[in-house]
């Protein structure tokens, strides 16, 4: 499972309600949302954070993983 920096970027930038169950992943990215917003070109370090989590925890983060796919 691994995001791409489309997708990194999407969820970063979304504005509607986040449907994330995994609070790692919420801290993870309203950190990340901060960072980016402030400096845009981080976002393929952003991606990578945020893969590492994923990657570290890949059956809990499964659902999560999915709806960030669809966005």
């Amino acid at each position: 499972m691994q995001l791409n920096n489309m997708q990194t970027k999407k969820l970063l930038e979304h504005t509607g309600t986040f449907q994330i169950n995994h609070l790692a992943l919420k801290m993870l990215t309203t950190r990340l949302r901060m960072t980016y917003k402030a400096n845009p070109e981080s976002l393929t370090k952003d991606t990578a954070e945020i893969n590492a989590l994923i990657n570290k925890f890949p059956q809990v983060m499964k659902p999560d993983y999915d709806w960030i796919v669809s966005l």
